[in-house]
């Protein structure tokens, strides 16, 4: 009883029900409270409940538009709230796309007197309420247009709603350009620019569109290259272990990424490994028809923001304290930054956490079999190959460094 006579205050004289959607235009266009308590709107008291239909639809295929939805929509935008589908949809209300909610905007703070989607019986309706206040005929011929209106209309270069509508592109999941009456929107040139240049090339093949979106993801490979063409020193880098008992390292980078040939390091050369490295080596390869520089290194303390980004490869012997101090958080974000690859020697299991670590394992042949180590070599490059020509994800940080824990290892048991 308590609701059905708040609603009986809807009920005009002659037996007709208003449109609920011109009771709200009503009140806020003379600046009335609007009111939510228990999923009912209180309008200058009359009570409305949030699904009731009105006289508006988004499209001529869709159902009415219940009352409850739009003015979540009107709440929303004008506090400048995140109002995406998913937001409206956890909160029981129906989505209203950006590509027809600017007009109902203006229709409801009382900007235009129509506007697309509304329904023809609840316009006839609003036209008899206004001819029962005062004579619409006399009033039509009485009153002059304005001026101002019609010079802001007609004035070159500008856009009227229709136009807009004709250009934007009908997405529901639009959540940057909210309507906010009564605010200047940022930007609004660049992206009344954007929406034309879409329109025009609506209708372009896919191949096109494909390639517009993709370039904003460009491949490693083209970041080296445009660091190149800046500096011919700014070549690609490998990273090997500071080891002189690791499998690969600055005494043999060379013999085995170069020339696909592995023997052991001399004593003499192992006892001063120190002392008799060089700083860092170069090897050559022939990727995507280009002949690249690599430079070898096994020293990044002193790595400048730069040469981490040319960073294309870490080889790793298992040992956490090689990746210790470098500018990542967790040693999966390291190894999503930079292709990592583990050289298995041949009779030897690999330790049981490389398998949790996101690196390659290449397996090395005996040394009395020479001949299989190009294999190696050209597996080790086509890792490289693959990582250069896809997209990086970007892990560094600057405001921690990785602090490895020491990783006890466990040798995999070799099945007989």
């Amino acid at each position: 009883h308590f609701v059905s006579r708040f609603v009986a205050m809807e009920d005009r004289a002659d037996g007709r029900k208003r449109d609920p959607l011109l009771v709200l235009r009503d009140a806020i266009t003379t600046k009335k409270k609007v009111h939510w308590e228990s999923d009912h709107l209180e309008i200058d008291g009359v009570r409305i409940h949030r699904s009731r239909m009105c006289g508006w639809r988004p499209s001529p295929k869709d159902s009415p538009m219940d009352i409850g939805s739009i003015w979540y929509m009107l709440r929303e935008t004008w506090a400048d709230r995140s109002y995406t589908k998913e937001v409206a949809r956890k909160r029981g209300f129906q989505y209203i796309s950006v590509a027809v909610r600017a007009d109902l905007c203006d229709y409801i703070n009382g900007h235009i007197d129509s506007c697309e989607g509304l329904d023809k019986a609840a316009e006839s309706r609003k036209r008899r309420a206004d001819d029962d206040v005062a004579q619409r005929s006399k009033r039509l011929k009485e009153v002059k247009p304005d001026a101002k209106a019609v010079g802001a209309t007609s004035t070159p270069g500008e856009i009227s709603s229709a136009d807009v509508a004709a250009r934007v592109r009908p997405v529901k999941d639009l959540d940057v350009l909210v309507r906010c009456p009564g605010r200047l929107v940022p930007n609004a040139d660049l992206i009344l620019k954007i929406s034309q240049d879409e329109w025009r090339n609506w209708h372009a093949p896919e191949a096109a569109s494909g390639e517009k979106q993709n370039r904003s993801k460009l491949p490693l490979r083209l970041e080296l290259e445009a660091g190149l063409r800046q500096s011919p020193d700014n070549k690609p880098i490998i990273l090997v272990p500071c080891n002189k008992h690791a499998p690969v390292n600055l005494l043999n980078a060379v013999d085995l990424l170069q020339h696909g040939t592995y023997r052991k390091a001399d004593e003499e050369r192992v006892r001063f490994f120190e002392s008799t490295r060089p700083e860092f080596v170069e090897v050559t390869r022939n990727i995507a028809g280009k002949i690249w520089t690599f430079e070898v290194r096994d020293q990044a303390k002193s790595f400048t923001k730069a040469q981490w980004l040319r960073t294309v490869a870490i080889v790793t012997d298992s040992n956490e304290w090689q990746f210790k101090g470098w500018p990542f958080e967790t040693i999966v974000d390291m190894f999503t930054s930079i292709r990592g690859v583990y050289f298995q020697v041949a009779g030897m299991p690999p330790p049981q956490h490389i398998k949790l670590w996101a690196c390659r394992v290449l397996h090395m042949a005996p040394v009395r079999m020479e001949h299989r180590f190009s294999a190696t070599r050209d597996s080790f490059f086509q890792e490289v190959e693959e990582f250069m020509e896809s997209y990086r994800q970007r892990k560094f940080v600057n405001h921690t460094s990785l602090q490895p824990a020491r990783i006890e290892k466990i040798l995999e048991r070799p099945i007989l």
